[in-house]
This record gives structure tokens, C-alpha cells and sequence, in this order.
């Protein structure tokens, strides 16, 4: 019987000690591509992530701010009708107007599976990231890698509007093979014209953010503008 007592206090004690912080925002986007021929294209990759609230987490104030920002520049190369291979330099800086702000230099390389079904298009990616980030406190820069893992799918609804969403994992591989953060995003597309459309709907993004396995949940209403030029 204290056995029992024992284990369901340590249950208790376990989520009542939890330190997970969890966020609402908006996640303003621009998604960008060039089309030069039928193998090659280049885009850019725009977002900027905004807490526009405060409040009060694990007992501390927590203010409104910008908890990032992100630019993301790649070229892909077409391999056959359904796979691609891309090549992309990223720079991220969080925190990036607080005087803890952090600065990340990225590349990745990636493969992109696309299947078409009908009015539905199945998307796989798998990437691998060499990431060099900077803490402005220590003057550090610290190397790290991580693969990552996308499955999500575009349906379309009638020739303006579409839908779609996609779930990614994160795993970091530098030391070990350990899950570590997550984004999932669910939207409505309305299609302006052939090159331009614009994109509504809800993403989330979590990641650990300690040694104690403790979450930073984000929840954002995301608005992506997607310009697409062809030049064939």
C-alpha cells in the first residue's frame, strides 16, 4: 500500500512541477520561387514569429515581443517528375531585439517526395541540418545537427481554394537519436491568379527547451503570401 501511495504522489508531483510554456501568436510568412527551366529553381524563405501579448510564465513576466526571425535561401534541382533535391542556406535569430538574442547560421539538404492523386497531392521530405548557433551572453558558437522528417499533403477544392497541412519531426543527432521538437500546420489556400495565392490557418510549433524535457508549446495563426514566377 505505500508502494502504491508512493508511485501515485511521484505521478502527482512529476506534472504538478511541469515547466511547460505554452504561447499564442501570429507567424507572418512569405513564401517566394523562381522557376528557370525544368530541373532548376531557386525561392526564399520569409517568416517572422510574434508573441502580441503579455503575461505571466512559471511565475515571471513574460512580455510581448518577436520571438524570432527566419530567412531561408535554397535552390532545388528536379530529379524526375516526382523527387527533388535542394540545397539551402538558413539564418535565424531569436530573441533577436532582447539583449539575450541568439544567432543561428544553417544549411541543409533535403529530398522531396511528391505523389499526385487525383485532387490530392501527398508531400515526404526528409532533411538533414548542419546548425552553427551563437549565444551573444557566452560568445559561443555551438555546432549541432538534426534530421527531420515531413509528411503533409495539399488537396484541391474547387479551382481557387485548397487545403493544406503537413506534420514534421524533429530528431537531433549529435550525441544521440532523440526526438526533440515538432511543427504541424493545417491551412486554407486561395488561389489570386496562377503565380500568387495566399495561405490562412493554424501552426504549431514545439520544441524542448531544457535539460528536464520541459516544453515551449507555440500556437500561431499563420499568414503565408506564396509567389510563384516561371521564366519558361
Amino acid at each position: 500500500m505505500k508502494t502504491k501511495l508512493l508511485i501515485i504522489l511521484s505521478i502527482l508531483a512529476i506534472n504538478v512541477n511541469a515547466q511547460n510554456i505554452n504561447y499564442v501568436g501570429i507567424f507572418p510568412t512569405i513564401d517566394q520561387s523562381i522557376k528557370y527551366n525544368e530541373k532548376w529553381s531557386s525561392y526564399a524563405y520569409l517568416f517572422t514569429a510574434i508573441k502580441p501579448y503579455n503575461s505571466r510564465e512559471i511565475n515571471q513576466a513574460d512580455k510581448a515581443r518577436f520571438l524570432s526571425t527566419y530567412a531561408e535561401l535554397g535552390v532545388n534541382y528536379q530529379i524526375n517528375s516526382k523527387l527533388s533535391a535542394t540545397a539551402s542556406y538558413v539564418y535565424q535569430r531569436s530573441e533577436p531585439f532582447e539583449t539575450n538574442y541568439t544567432n543561428e547560421n544553417r544549411i541543409f539538404q533535403q529530398l522531396t517526395l511528391k505523389l499526385p492523386f487525383n485532387k490530392f497531392e501527398l508531400k515526404q521530405r526528409l532533411r538533414f541540418d548542419e546548425r552553427f548557433i551563437q549565444n551573444q551572453l557566452t560568445n559561443q558558437t555551438n555546432f549541432k545537427h538534426r534530421l527531420r522528417y515531413l509528411i503533409g499533403g495539399k488537396y484541391t477544392v474547387t479551382e481557387k481554394y485548397y487545403l493544406t497541412g503537413y506534420v514534421e519531426l524533429f530528431f537531433d543527432t549529435k550525441k544521440q537519436f532523440k526526438y526533440s521538437e515538432n511543427w504541424s500546420a493545417a491551412q486554407i489556400g486561395y488561389k489570386i491568379n496562377k503565380n500568387h495565392s495566399f495561405e490562412f490557418g493554424y501552426l504549431f510549433t514545439g520544441w524542448i527547451r531544457n535539460n528536464n524535457n520541459d516544453w515551449l508549446n507555440q500556437n500561431y495563426l499563420q499568414i503565408t503570401w506564396v509567389n510563384q514566377i516561371n521564366l519558361i
